[in-house]
C-alpha cells in the first residue's frame, strides 16, 4: 500500500477547516463547508439527530463495519446574560483556559442569524486604571466578551441581536511557517479533521477500498464529553482520531509524532483493539515518530462512545500538539505520520 501523502494539502485544508466557525454545537456552517468539500471528491454526506455527519464507504467485506472519528467542534463561550454596559457574561463552552483567550477577537452567533464581532477582556482590563488587572484570577466571573460596536447598554446589545444563548466562536488566528510547524487555535480537533479528508480523497481518487465497511464520522459535541455518545448500531469498533499530548508524562512526544492512545479519563480502550493500532504504527509510521500514551486530563469521542453502553470496542490516535486549548502547534510531519497509521488501520494491517 502506497503512503505517499501531500504534507501542503493536510496544512491548506487544516487552515480552510479552521477558518470555518464551529464552536460546540454550532454547526450549520461547518457543515454547509464538509457537505461540499465532499462532494467535490464524490461522496455524500448525511447527518443524525445528533448533528454528527457521517459519510459511508463501502469495504472489501461487509462482515463488519469500522467507525473512524474526528471532532468538528471547538472550544467556545455561550452568552449567559448581559450586563448593564454592554458587555457579555459568558460561560465555556469545554475546557477554555481563560487566561490563554485574553484580548482575542470573537465572533457572536446571534440566534436570529446575525453575527457581533467582539473582543474577550478581563473586566479590569487595564493596568493603567486597575491595579488588581495583573494579579487578578481569569475566569468566567472575572472576564467578558465586550464588542466591537457602538454599545453602552445592555439595550444596545440587544438590538444587534444578542440575547441569552448566543455562542461564541474565538478567532484561530492560524500561521503557517516554512518549516513545517503550524499555530492556530482549533488544531484540536481540525487536523484530524484534514487527515480523515485526505484518506477520503485518497480512497476516491486511488479506487481503493478499505478492509471493512467504514463510517467517516464528524461530532461536533466532544468538547463537552458526549459527541460519540450515540453511534449507529452496525458499528462495532471506533477509533477517534483527536490531538494527543506533549509534557513531562509522554515520552517520545513532540510535535512531529503520532501517539495511540491506551487510556484516559475515562479509563483504558479496548486492549486488542489498541494493540492493531500499535502493530499498525510499528508498520506504517516512521520510527521514532510515535508512541503510547496514558491521557489523564482528557477523553475522545470513541471512549464516550464505548462508556454510553454502546456495542462497540474503542480506540484512539492522533498528532501531537504543544499548547492544548490554548493557541495550539504542530508540525505538518504529525499530521502525515496520522495519515499513515490511519490508512494502516483501515487498510486491515496489523490485524
Amino acid at each position: 500500500m502506497s503512503h505517499e501523502i501531500d504534507p501542503q494539502y493536510l496544512i491548506d485544508t487544516l487552515h480552510e477547516c479552521v477558518e470555518v466557525e464551529s464552536p460546540v454545537g454550532y454547526y450549520p456552517e461547518v457543515h454547509a463547508w464538509l457537505r461540499e468539500t465532499l462532494a467535490e471528491m464524490g461522496y455524500e454526506m448525511f447527518t443524525d439527530n445528533k448533528a454528527t455527519a457521517y459519510v459511508r464507504v463501502a469495504g472489501k467485506s461487509a462482515e463488519k463495519c469500522v467507525c473512524v472519528g474526528a471532532h468538528l467542534d471547538t472550544i467556545g463561550l455561550v452568552v449567559r446574560g448581559i450586563n448593564d454596559d454592554g458587555t457579555l457574561r459568558v460561560r465555556q463552552l469545554g475546557g477554555i483556559n481563560y487566561a490563554s483567550i485574553e484580548g482575542e477577537t470573537c465572533l457572536v452567533h446571534c440566534r436570529d442569524g446575525r453575527t457581533v464581532a467582539g473582543q474577550v477582556i478581563c473586566n479590569h482590563h487595564s493596568v493603567h486604571v486597575w491595579a488588581e488587572a495583573k494579579t487578578d484570577a481569569r475566569t468566567e466571573d472575572t472576564m467578558s466578551v465586550s464588542l466591537v460596536a457602538d454599545v453602552a447598554s445592555a439595550e444596545d446589545a440587544r438590538a444587534l441581536g444578542v440575547t441569552e444563548g448566543a455562542v461564541i466562536g474565538i478567532d484561530p488566528h492560524f500561521e503557517a511557517f516554512d518549516n513545517g510547524y503550524v499555530v492556530s487555535r482549533h488544531i484540536d480537533d481540525k487536523a484530524s479533521v484534514a487527515v480523515l479528508l485526505d484518506v477520503l480523497r485518497w480512497l476516491a481518487e486511488s479506487g481503493e477500498k478499505p478492509a471493512y465497511d467504514t463510517l467517516f464520522a464528524f461530532p461536533v459535541y466532544e468538547e463537552i464529553g458526549h459527541g460519540g455518545a450515540w453511534v449507529p448500531a452496525e458499528v462495532s469498533e471506533y477509533v477517534a482520531l483527536d490531538i494527543t499530548l506533549i509534557g513531562p508524562d509522554y515520552a517520545g512526544s513532540d510535535e512531529h509524532s503520532v501517539g495511540v492512545i491506551c487510556s484516559d479519563a475515562k479509563g483504558p480502550y479496548d486492549w486488542e483493539l489498541t494493540n492493531t493500532l500499535i502493530a499498525c504504527a510499528e508498520s506504517a509510521c516512521t520510527p521514532g515518530r510515535w508512541n503510547t500514551q496514558v491521557c489523564f486530563h482528557y477523553s475522545t469521542d470513541a471512549n464516550a462512545a464505548y462508556t454510553h453502553t454502546n456495542d462497540l470496542r474503542s480506540g484512539a490516535f492522533g498528532m501531537a500538539c504543544l499548547n492544548t486549548h490554548g493557541r495550539e502547534r504542530c508540525h505538518v510531519d504529525a499530521l502525515v505520520e496520522t495519515e499513515r497509521l490511519c490508512r494502516a488501520y483501515l487498510m486491515g494491517e496489523g490485524r
